[in-house]
């Protein structure tokens, strides 16, 4: 809706009348945006309760099989509250950055009609001022001039903080995606999340021309552990191998949690006789230090090759090497 300028014929009372109704829509947005903080709030302490849950679990019950279970909904609990968060933070940021465009126009139009005002007050200064009515009148345009640059200074510094806060609301949302898209257990990449970052990994290596070598690991004798030990000892079993499969992988290497005992490895850049000895060295060091084992198989990225096609031969090349 387009206001009329601060220069209306109208007159400056009803100048001001309407700068008011952009007054109300902030208000409202103001209004808009405390709810969605608050509702923020409630959602961080959600996912933060049902952490708390899974612990508290794994506490109470050491690591049986119903514990297990609870422990692994409390998680994927915590997963879907950050994911929805993130959603909400996003939206928030782009609603603070329209709101501080709106408080910027509003600062310039107070400006305008200070401007005018000021005008007023100067032409009448400059005449005769037939009587005390005339004095007052001057006082008062200079006065309301005067109210509305503070009042548009305070907008451009409400603008200023509502872009601040639209930033570090977007900085937060990052950061709920990265939680959510990261296995509570091993710290890997989830499955969904992972796959979706290996299309892009391929992307990548097609488009600069480099190697892409994808590492299959499943974890040996998991559900034995799990079985004899209880699920607290195969969940320290997958978080020692994934501790390890870091120690030999470079920071920008991706690590993904396929599922349960699975996992799959993406290295840019590499030869596949390269990946082959760090992992058999990986394997011979995991078997010496923890006592326990890997299996591992391997593939290079062909020309065509789809994500399923790239997981499925280093699969089956793990199968082949597991067979002798």
């Amino acid at each position: 809706m387009e206001h009329p300028g601060p220069e209306s014929e109208d007159g400056p009372h009803l100048a001001e009348v309407r700068l008011s109704d952009p007054d109300q829509m902030l208000a409202d947005d103001e209004q808009t945006l405390g709810e969605r903080d608050q509702t923020l709030s409630d959602r961080d302490q959600q996912a933060s309760d049902e952490d708390q849950a899974a612990s508290d679990w794994v506490g109470d019950h050491g690591g049986d099989q119903v514990a297990h279970a609870k422990t692994s909904a409390a998680r994927a609990g915590a997963t879907r509250a950050r994911e929805q968060t993130s959603s909400l933070r996003d939206q928030t940021a782009e609603h603070r950055d329209v709101f501080a465009r709106r408080r910027d126009e509003l600062s310039k139009r107070r400006d305008e009609f200070a401007r005018c005002r000021d005008k007023e007050a100067a032409d009448l200064d400059a005449g005769d001022l037939r009587d005390r009515e005339d004095t007052m009148r001057v006082q008062g345009l200079r006065a309301r001039g005067h109210a509305s640059r503070i009042r548009a200074a305070s907008d451009r510094a409400q603008a200023l903080h509502d872009r601040q806060q639209a930033a570090r609301d977007r900085q937060q949302a990052a950061h709920d995606r990265e939680q959510a898209g990261t296995d509570e257990l091993t710290g890997a990449r989830r499955r969904g999340v992972g796959l979706e970052e290996l299309e892009n990994e391929i992307k990548r290596a097609r488009r600069e021309g480099h190697s892409l070598v994808a590492a299959y690991v499943d974890v040996d004798g998991l559900k034995s552990v799990n079985d004899k030990q209880g699920h607290a000892a195969g969940d320290e079993l997958l978080r020692t191998v994934t501790e390890w499969l870091r120690r030999h992988m470079r920071d920008y290497d991706l690590l993904v949690r396929l599922g349960g005992d699975e996992f799959l490895c993406a290295l840019p850049n590499v030869t596949l006789a390269e990946t082959r000895y760090r992992f058999d060295s990986l394997r011979a060091k995991l078997k010496d230090s923890e006592g326990s084992s890997v299996s591992v198989g391997f593939s290079e990225l062909g020309d065509g090759d789809s994500p399923k096609e790239f997981i499925t031969r280093a699969d089956s090349n793990l199968l082949a090497r597991r067979r002798g």
